[in-house]
């Protein structure tokens, strides 16, 4: 079973359990999705059965998001007919107002979905986040964080997961693939640790790795000479580990072995970088899992209407939804808010866009700055006021983004296009991309954000957008035309 088939399995359990706890039934395989959806006391009524909506997943605060796949296996049990777009991939760090990911399905499913799946997220993402900062602050010494056993019960294979995803490594998964002698082992076997690591290989074989814990050099020189291939040294100061590790690391050479060091115990986010600094290969923490907190993340609902309703944008609500069509190859075309949140969103999406399409990392770079600064535009001066997020747009304001690549053996080309509703002057903007002296006003930050966008690229113009609502600004670079 490969990792992604391991940890969808560990999810599907998990949910189904938790789906167990908040609906107060067993789950069995017949269970049908309308039996579960009917169990939620409150939704079966305040809901239509028919009505549908969607799910915006948005981070509260900076961290590392994890758990992405939550959203759709719950959902898989409430409506298969639910689809979910990924916004954030597992790994990826996220700064407050950032949207995350959008689910489209019945509206009383995602109601029931909406605790179990953010639940799950949020304590997978805090852990990926915690160890983010603890890999962060040794990064350069060599030294590598690992966890520990010390999960939260049934959720093992999701907390390793996640520290994987924050850019730790795993120690053992359990009591079954690994060996680590202990004191209690060494104090209740009632022999030295010396003959205990001997008579442990001797059972295992060579391929299973054993750790040895030691309180004191003597038992870490004990751990070496009984053939340990990890000597871990427990609630030791970053000094004391400094001083013992070139006289254990003699030792292994001396006896023609190779053995790793690990530091664990009492070990906090002020004395991380110290204890990396002594030398050790690896540093165990079970703050990365039993004491990391929660993610702050929020999901915001918002149903369809049902009838049908004005979609002119004078007095409607600002719709979440984002709306991608890629059936063209090469091309990449989303419907959005005009939020910065929105922006940020749609920069990544064309970055990730640009990747699946080859084109070189130091033309991508330019493409996501371009596609950024365009969005900003948008967002600032074409009708959407400025808007950080959804509930800061007075009325429905939407903004497009048109990306194309070409990617041949003798050129690269590519364009970025984005339209907005804020109405506007062709002339005006074209007046600052294209100052008549050849100097923009240095007073006007927008002109100057066009003036030197204009060196990024081939070409900038300006034009009336399709809709006839505002402007659309294309950049274009490379020979030729990519887009338009």
């Amino acid at each position: 079973m490969d990792d992604t088939e391991l940890i969808n399995d560990a999810l599907d359990d998990l949910i189904r359990r938790a789906l167990a706890e908040d609906l107060g039934l067993v789950i069995t395989d017949e269970t049908t999705p309308e039996e579960l959806v009917r169990r939620d006391l409150t939704t079966r009524t305040a809901v239509s059965q028919g009505r549908r909506g969607r799910a915006t997943l948005v981070a509260k605060e900076s961290g590392v998001f994890a758990g992405g796949q939550a959203f759709h296996r719950a959902l898989r049990y409430l409506d298969p007919t639910a689809t979910v777009e990924a916004i954030v991939p597992d790994g990826q760090t996220v700064v407050p107002g950032d949207i995350v990911l959008h689910a489209h399905g019945n509206g009383r499913a995602l109601l029931v979905a909406e605790r179990t799946a953010l639940n799950i997220v949020q304590r997978m993402s805090g852990v990926a986040s915690q160890t983010r900062k603890c890999v962060d602050l040794v990064a350069g010494t060599g030294a590598r964080i690992l966890d520990t056993r010390k999960t939260t019960p049934g959720m093992r294979t999701l907390d390793k997961y996640a520290v994987r995803v924050g850019g730790g490594c795993n120690h053992r998964i359990g009591l079954f693939d690994e060996v680590m002698v202990k004191e209690n082992h060494v104090d209740l076997a009632g022999r030295p640790l010396e003959e205990v690591l001997r008579e442990i290989r001797a059972d295992v074989g060579p391929d299973v790795k054993i750790t040895s814990e030691a309180r004191d050099e003597a038992e870490a020189m004990a751990g070496i000479r009984g053939g340990a291939d990890v000597v871990l040294l427990d609630n030791m100061s970053p000094e004391r580990m400094g001083e013992m590790v070139p006289r254990l690391r003699a030792l292994a050479a001396e006896l023609g072995q190779t053995v790793e060091l690990e530091a664990s115990g009492g070990i906090t986010h002020a004395t991380l970088p110290a204890v990396a600094r002594s030398g050790v290969d690896r540093i165990s923490m079970g703050a990365l899992t039993h004491s990391a907190p929660a993610l702050d993340l929020s999901l915001n609902l918002e149903f369809d209407d049902e009838g049908g309703a004005d979609r002119s944008g004078a007095h409607t609500p600002a719709r979440a939804e984002v709306v991608r069509r890629d059936d063209e190859p090469g091309t990449l075309d989303l419907d959005l808010p005009a939020t910065h949140a929105h922006g940020r969103m749609a920069r990544r999406i064309a970055r990730q866009f640009a990747v699946s399409e080859g084109l070189p990392t130091a033309e991508i770079e330019t493409l996501e700055f371009v596609v950024g600064e365009l969005l900003d535009n948008a967002v600032d001066h074409g009708g959407g006021g400025a808007a950080r997020e959804l509930q800061d747009l007075p009325k429905d304001v939407r903004m497009r983004l048109f990306v194309r690549v070409k990617c041949a053996e003798d050129s690269v080309l590519w364009a970025v296009r984005v339209e907005d509703q804020g109405g506007g002057e062709p002339a005006l903007v074209r007046s600052m991309i294209e100052p008549e002296d050849g100097i923009p006003d240095l007073e006007d930050e927008r002109g100057r954000g066009f003036f030197l966008l204009a060196q990024m690229v081939d070409e900038l113009d300006v034009s009336t957008s399709v809709d006839g609502l505002g402007l659309a600004l294309e950049a274009r670079k490379g020979h030729g035309r990519a887009a338009s």
